[in-house]
């Protein structure tokens, strides 16, 4: 009985703290998420849902390092592959860099017109799967629950005057006097 008591206190204190890594990662970047939205009309729930699995909510090495949020990868010139090109990850100055990036990446597919300021999550998920950006089966339903968990749809509704975003408001709009 003992054992019990300390397998589930060990497994539910794991639990938190991962719960409050994805938290905190959400309370840092929603503004970042916003600036997105309101710049390419793609979900904020998306972009930060795809953060949070590709990054491991900002604990991975590709994030913390190279400031690689999506896991965009690039190309860069080498003399091992027969192309000349080998593919590697791309290394960004800032998040804020990654954010925007992943933000025109998407609006320079083909799709991205049919889909601009459609709220739809899971409409996008499954065209940007579709697409090519992810090969596991099990991308979307992973993206699903973060968006899900965390209710980051709370964050996809569009503003007119994105500068009356004040730094971690959580979508809300504070008027600047």
């Amino acid at each position: 009985m003992r054992i019990f008591f300390i397998v589930s206190f060990l497994f539910s204190t794991v639990f938190l703290q991962a719960q409050n890594t994805a938290e905190v990662y959400i309370a840092k970047f929603d503004t970042l998420a916003i600036e997105v939205l309101n710049k390419y009309g793609i979900p904020a729930s998306i972009i930060l849902g795809i953060a949070l699995v590709e990054s491991a909510a900002g604990t991975s090495k590709l994030c913390r390092i190279n400031h690689n949020h999506f896991g965009v990868k690039g190309r860069v010139k080498s003399k091992k592959t027969k192309s000349g090109y080998t593919t590697s990850y791309r290394s960004f100055d800032t998040d804020e860099d990654s954010y925007l990036y992943i933000g025109k990446l998407i609006s320079g597919r083909k799709y991205y017109p049919a889909l601009k300021g459609n709220m739809d999550y899971m409409k996008w998920l499954k065209t940007i799967k579709a697409s090519g950006y992810a090969r596991s089966s099990s991308w979307i339903p992973h993206i699903d629950q973060m968006i899900k968990r965390y209710n980051l749809v709370r964050f996809d509704t569009m503003t007119p005057f994105p500068f009356l975003l004040a730094p971690n408001t959580r979508g809300i709009v504070i008027k600047q006097e």
